[in-house]
């Protein structure tokens, strides 16, 4: 059988979706933050659920309660699914939570996700903090969609001073239900002493995810 010319349209890989979003906005990877005291439970799960899958089991809950009366009470617009429904990802790091939780650092890890999670089905993206009066929401649909994020804002660490950059610099990227920690890329710490116990936790269940020491990632409380 004779194959006829190929085309260099055909001859081209396109490139991952996370690869084009870092080259197209320069974001990446999503993470989500959570208490050491939880690793155990989502390792041995193998995923992350949202605010509603974990009712009845036992956990700690980083957020306060009036952050999660408010997140309980909000419905999103363009799926009339409750915010409850989803697990929350951060697209910035060093949000407000974070500096919030800072007296937690020893014991804070930031579970890094590809971007490629985008595509998983019903995958929902919000400009800004979700529980924020004026923050929109949109259902991921092609890399487009992530141009109604602001980018500067996600990426600036100097947002205490402006309400609306504070609010735009948690953009939130919500999957629903539950996220497969088969799309875990690396996991950061505070210590070498926080590395070693998630990397004896991780090595118990067989998974070889990279723990990485970065205490840039972290606010560091005032002596």
């Amino acid at each position: 059988m004779v194959l006829g010319n190929v085309s260099s349209k055909e001859k081209t890989v396109t490139k991952p979706l996370y690869h084009q979003i870092r080259e197209k906005y320069q974001l990446g990877p999503a993470y989500h933050m959570t208490h050491i005291q939880n690793l155990r439970a989502i390792l041995t799960s193998g995923e992350l659920l949202s605010y509603n899958q974990m009712r009845g089991k036992t956990y700690l809950n980083l957020a306060n309660e009036d952050v999660q009366s408010g997140r309980a009470a909000i419905t999103i617009d363009v799926t009339q699914k409750p915010l409850h429904d989803y697990v929350p990802l951060y697209f910035g790091f060093k949000t407000p939570m974070v500096a919030f939780n800072q007296v937690h650092n020893e014991n804070l890890l930031f579970l890094r996700f590809s971007l490629n999670i985008l595509s998983l089905a019903g995958v929902t993206i919000a400009d800004g903090n979700a529980r924020a009066k004026g923050t929109r929401f949109k259902i991921y649909q092609t890399i487009d969609d992530l141009s109604f994020l602001d980018v500067s804002a996600i990426c600036t660490v100097k947002y205490a001073k402006d309400i609306e950059i504070k609010r735009k610099k948690q953009a939130e990227l919500l999957v629903p239900d539950h996220l497969s920690i088969t799309h875990l890329l690396d996991i950061i710490c505070f210590s070498d002493n926080t590395r070693s116990q998630v990397l004896a936790m991780a090595q118990q269940f067989g998974i070889k995810t990279q723990v990485r020491v970065n205490t840039g990632w972290y606010f560091t409380p005032k002596k």
